[in-house]
């Protein structure tokens, strides 16, 4: 194993992380596509998304133990008030687009599945849903499911095994990654 090897690894263990603790600066969805089309190999691509998922749900363990213990320290922030005409705009599309039917379908799915974190055994299908699809977002159902009463085990379970199907499937379809 070379240098070159070495420093991939090292990248989805980075990106990973990263990824997990700040989801809003760092996307893991993208990672995969970009690692995809730079890795010559299959089973070293395979292999690369297996390390960068387990970097995942390390640092989604991370964030779960600090909502654990911080859930007294939450408290409720009002929105600002829009600083100027293009952020008074994009809020009123925003809520343009909340009124379609699409939009108040997947946001009733995910109010029900965030409704499951609050059933210890039952919340293990938002986690996963969550990992595999995205909705409910991954970051808010890791904060919540550390504020309830999910257990650890479960959680990091559902979150690794919906992020290995997703990044597994999104190598597949755009780089034709097989374990066949």
């Amino acid at each position: 194993m070379g240098l070159e090897e070495l420093g991939l690894i090292g990248s989805a263990i980075a990106v990973g992380l990263g990824a997990a603790v700040l989801p809003v600066f760092i996307n893991a969805e993208l990672y995969v596509v970009a690692i995809g089309a730079t890795v010559d190999s299959r089973p070293f691509l395979a292999f690369l998304i297996l390390v960068h998922v387990i970097a995942t749900t390390i640092g989604k363990m991370f964030v779960f133990q600090l909502a654990r213990r911080g859930t007294n320290k939450i408290r409720m922030v009002e929105p600002r008030p829009p600083r100027n005409g293009v952020s008074l705009k994009m809020r009123a599309a925003g809520r343009r687009l909340a009124r379609t039917r699409l939009s108040r379908g997947i946001k009733r799915a995910s109010d029900w599945l965030l409704t499951l974190l609050d059933r210890p055994y039952s919340g293990g299908l938002t986690a996963f849903m969550s990992s595999l699809t995205g909705v409910p977002p991954l970051a808010i159902v890791t904060i919540l499911a550390g504020a309830s009463k999910q257990p650890q085990w479960l959680f990091l379970t559902m979150v690794f095994t919906g992020r290995l199907i997703q990044f597994l499937a999104i190598a597949f379809l755009l780089h034709h990654v097989s374990w066949f």
